[in-house]
């Protein structure tokens, strides 16, 4: 049985929207009702991250099944940001994270509802971010990658220091901008000093613009040359934010910065507004 659901382990798992995969439900079931202690252990501990979601699902099922039934078939509630939320109390508790991450894997969720499965480890509490880590690189949906760079904020921080690195590594814009606004949040950031300038430099504005908040609110030694230069970027939100950061670096140095006169003229109005408060006459 266990080298049949090796095979199913590595499918993709990803059929009809919402239809959770047969064989690893079916598989699932079998283990609930028949896997050993030691073999549970081994797929908890061991480096395959599928068998690691496995075994902490089939306990979700043994010893918590409201729990683990409801993480299955809540549907989430539409929200603003994220678009979709599991709201319901019985997910805030460590015994949801298996089940959550098996929907994720396993579950056949369109993509609204995976990134509102991933926004809900959360508030579980579990230990769910060493599969995130191993999961990121391997996740196909843009959205979906970036929301599980964003929740990196409530992860352990060696484990959200290696997925905020993934994160600027994507090739994916959205998920480099979630990367440089996830950065603040992350205990010992400072690691991650060299990467918020670079993106500083990223071809895409979102990113640029959020590398400069974040660079502001780290207060980042190294990054006030860069982010004078994001003063004249052709993006107005670049250097909306770029004159925010530098104000929060050093607001008497910035009020004397002639780019800060330039921009008093900006076409934009709320660059305009926000360098007159920045060196007002």
């Amino acid at each position: 049985m266990v080298v049949f659901f090796h095979a199913v382990l590595v499918a993709s798992g990803m059929g009809v929207a919402g239809t959770p995969d047969a064989e690893y439900v079916s598989e699932r079931e079998a283990l609930v009702r028949d896997a050993s202690e030691s073999t549970l252990k081994a797929w908890e501990a061991g480096s395959d991250w599928r068998k690691r979601v496995t075994a902490l699902d089939v306990r979700a099922w043994q010893y918590d099944q409201s729990v683990a039934a409801a993480a299955w078939t809540i549907e989430p509630t539409a929200t603003r940001v994220p678009a979709k939320r599991f709201m319901d109390p019985r997910l805030e508790t460590p015994s949801a994270a298996g089940p959550l991450l098996a929907r994720l894997t396993w579950g056949g969720e369109p993509v609204d509802v995976r990134v509102a499965l991933v926004e809900a480890l959360v508030r579980t509490g579990g230990d769910w971010s060493p599969v995130v880590l191993s999961m990121l690189p391997e996740e196909t949906d843009v959205s979906t990658r970036s929301m599980m760079v964003q929740v990196a904020r409530r992860a352990p921080p060696a484990n959200a220091v290696s997925i905020v690195r993934l994160g600027f590594a994507d090739k994916a814009a959205p998920v480099r901008a979630a990367a440089a606004e996830t950065c603040p949040w992350v205990e010992g950031h400072e690691v991650l000093d060299a990467m918020v300038v670079t993106a500083l430099a990223d071809t895409d504005p979102v990113v640029r613009a959020e590398a400069a908040r974040s660079a502001g609110w780290m207060e980042i030694d190294g990054s006030w040359a860069p982010i004078v230069k994001l003063l004249a970027d052709a993006d107005a939100g670049v250097r909306l934010q770029a004159l925010r950061a530098l104000q929060r670096l050093d607001p008497a140095d910035t009020a004397e910065l002639p780019e800060v006169e330039v921009l008093k003229h900006d076409k934009d109005l709320k660059v305009q507004r926000a360098a007159t408060e920045a060196a007002p006459e």
